[in-house]
């Protein structure tokens, strides 16, 4: 969880520092429970999850433009929904990857239950906030910066896509709100003393 944290920083900035200090250390949880409260209050839950699947998305939108652009032949060619496939996979094929080696063991059965924990809990997240990345992204291809193309080997680029980051973060935040209060659970065990 603390490379979430570190990836979260990477677009939000300061914002995430606070969000760390105030949910994602566990020196917070500790003092918390020798308080008398709860472990984790809602909106540290929502914001954690938040965090995690736009850490995968935002793993997943450095990984796949940069190889994209790595292996791209034409880049004169429109190509932005071959991006935006690259990202949206390579975001969920990380979420696995993440649930994967986040805890003991390796085995198949292991791989099995990663894939169907990212499907239950976080794949409805993870494309809400690929979605208002996405717009964003369209928007700054076609409007915002429209000459020269944007390409990953510009400054341009980037800060577009830390805009769309932070966009697909709050557009996120909604429905993982509404996924908690079905009572869907992001974690996969329970916690210590939750």
């Amino acid at each position: 969880m603390e490379l979430v944290w570190l990836v979260t920083v990477l677009y939000i900035g300061p914002a995430a520092v606070r969000l760390y200090w105030n949910w994602g250390r566990p020196e917070a949880f500790s003092r918390r429970r020798q308080e008398g409260q709860p472990r984790r209050p809602p909106r540290g839950i929502l914001v954690t999850h938040v965090s995690r699947c736009g850490a995968h998305c935002a793993l997943g939108f450095i990984v796949a433009e940069v190889a994209l652009y790595v292996v791209q032949v034409d880049p004169a060619q429109e190509t932005l929904w071959v991006d935006y496939a690259g990202d949206y996979l390579t975001a969920v094929t990380i979420a696995v990857l993440f649930r994967y080696f986040g805890g003991p063991g390796r085995s198949v059965t292991k791989v099995w239950r990663a894939l169907s924990t990212v499907v239950k809990v976080e794949l409805l997240t993870i494309t809400i906030f690929e979605l208002a990345l996405f717009v964003w992204l369209t928007l700054a291809h076609r409007v915002v910066f429209p000459e020269p193309p944007l390409l990953p080997d510009s400054p341009a680029f980037w800060f577009a896509g830390q805009l769309g980051l932070i966009a697909g973060f709050i557009a996120a935040l909604p429905t993982a709100s509404w996924q908690l209060r079905r009572g869907q659970r992001f974690e996969p065990h329970p916690l210590p003393s939750d």
